[in-house]
């Protein structure tokens, strides 16, 4: 996945705004799993909190969802 980034937005802001794009057009698949937040992380060179604050709102929105294991 290529990222691109503007000094004009937060970052977090722009990488929901991307991976909506990515889910709506399709590059994305429903049910597909998404790389773990450190392996986002450094595919776009940006703080990993950032990333799961991305992530998080993604996910308060609708357009993700999380599958909590238990560990074992």
């Amino acid at each position: 996945m290529n990222f691109e980034f503007d000094n004009n937005t937060p970052i977090y802001v722009q990488l929901v705004e991307q991976f909506k794009m990515r889910i709506v057009s399709g590059y994305l698949k429903v049910g597909e799993r998404l790389p773990s937040v450190r392996e986002l992380a450094l595919q776009t060179k940006v703080n990993p909190n950032t990333v799961q604050k991305a992530l998080t709102e993604l996910e308060e929105q609708g357009f993700i969802y999380t599958e909590r294991t238990n560990g074992k």
